[in-house]
């Protein structure tokens, strides 16, 4: 009874070492994490920057579309366009009350029909229309905290030139000369 005793005991320890040796080691766990670790730090300011891009591609539609409407009204009317009442002679101008991404998310756009300045429809850029020295500029601020990328454009009444600059940097935009 004794042999059988042992015997089992036996049996017993060799199947408890055979389930030891096939699980993860604390170091084998580590280094998955540090790996991990690794991978995310690379991933999460590339999605960062894949994110504001597309936010900027709203901002520089929108600027290409307000060029084109100053294009066609100087070469209807003769004179620059100067208000947001003059691009709406060729395209509505919709954006939001408010300056926020949280807060047009919700909001219905309205009609743009006067002013320099207003806001896009997202909310997330607040953009500028001037004159001066035959040129007519469109600048796009980035509304949002981190401040995101900015896009500006002119048309140039003399020469009939346009041009639509997408900002590489976050902050503040140039103007471009057209």
């Amino acid at each position: 009874m004794r042999t059988s005793l042992k015997l089992k005991l036996l049996e017993y320890i060799s199947k408890k070492n055979k389930n030891i040796d096939s699980a993860f080691t604390l170091v084998e766990l580590i280094v998955v994490v540090v790996i991990i670790g690794i991978l995310s730090s690379i991933a999460v300011p590339a999605f960062r920057n894949a994110s504001d891009k597309a936010r900027q591609k709203e901002a520089s539609t929108l600027i290409a579309t307000y060029v084109k409407a100053a294009q066609a009204y100087y070469t209807e009317f003769g004179s620059a366009a100067q208000n947001a009442a003059n691009l709406s002679e060729y395209i509505q101008i919709t954006g939001c009350n408010n300056a926020t991404t949280t807060a047009c998310a919700s909001a219905a756009p309205v009609a743009v029909t006067s002013g320099t300045t207003w806001n896009a429809p997202s909310g997330a850029f607040a953009f500028v229309m001037a004159y001066a020295s035959n040129k007519t500029t469109f600048t796009a601020n980035s509304t949002g905290s981190p401040q995101g990328r900015g896009v500006t454009g002119c048309y140039n009444n003399a020469t009939g030139a346009t041009k639509v600059v997408d900002a590489s940097s976050a902050g503040a935009v140039s103007t471009p000369d057209c």
